[in-house]
């Protein structure tokens, strides 16, 4: 769900449950009125009712905001208030991520590269050996992938299949350097309500022209084990 439409339900649904509220009250008074008069107690009764339905209606929002909270908090500080969470504007999320890896890749820095994955994916044992080979690999591309190259335009999405808890983003990035043309792809987890674990990058592919349709067998195949690759 968008952030913007989870607010604007979270709201409604507080305003729904302060008129359900006032008028419960007024309804209990009303018929503790007219059972001191000798009435029946219909409006007390009623009354009572109306008040049960805000204190459900608070617990179901108190539940929705802890468990949005819950995925928003295992990604970095840097990612956090950006629209990491919002599928309409992922197309930002996912330049920004691209812009930092080609960064980070052309600075040689793998601790960076390293910190940028899903905790899931940095918990694998062989993640870090898969950092150090993506660097060899890139190296000997010999070829500067100047981030600015790549983000003329928003790039190619990318459908990946997902469900009601989960929502990816795939995007490829495409750039002519030197007389070739090189590929990048950035495949990021923006939610996951059954493992938080799994919210952020996921896959960052490098390749060249002539390996661009290997590229898309492991995009179709969904073989997220390759998570830092240079084709």
């Amino acid at each position: 769900m968008a952030l913007g439409l989870f607010i604007m339900l979270i709201i409604l649904i507080v305003l729904a449950a302060m008129a359900l509220l006032i008028t419960g009250i007024v309804f209990v008074v009303v018929g503790f009125w007219n059972k001191k008069k000798g009435g029946k107690g219909t409006k007390r009764t009623i009354g009572i009712v109306l008040l049960a339905i805000p204190l459900l209606l608070c617990a179901y929002v108190a539940g929705r905001v802890l468990l949005y909270n819950s995925s928003v908090k295992c990604v970095a500080d840097e990612w956090r208030y950006k629209p990491f969470f919002m599928p309409r504007n992922s197309v930002t999320g996912s330049n920004e991520m691209l812009r930092e890896l080609l960064e980070s890749a052309d600075d040689e820095d793998e601790d960076k590269i390293y910190r940028e994955f899903a905790e899931n994916v940095r918990d694998d044992r062989y993640f870090e050996d898969t950092v150090d080979d993506f660097f060899d690999k890139i190296n000997d591309l010999d070829v500067e992938l100047d981030p600015d190259d790549f983000l003329k335009d928003y790039g190619k999405d990318v459908h990946l299949e997902g469900d009601k808890d989960t929502y990816l983003d795939g995007r490829i990035y495409s750039a002519g350097i030197d007389g070739e043309t090189y590929y990048c792809y950035v495949r990021i987890c923006i939610t996951n309500y059954n493992d938080k674990d799994d919210v952020g990058l996921q896959q960052f592919i490098v390749c060249t022209e002539d390996k661009v349709d290997e590229l898309y067998g492991i995009i179709e195949e969904g073989d997220v084990d390759i998570y830092l690759y240079v084709l």
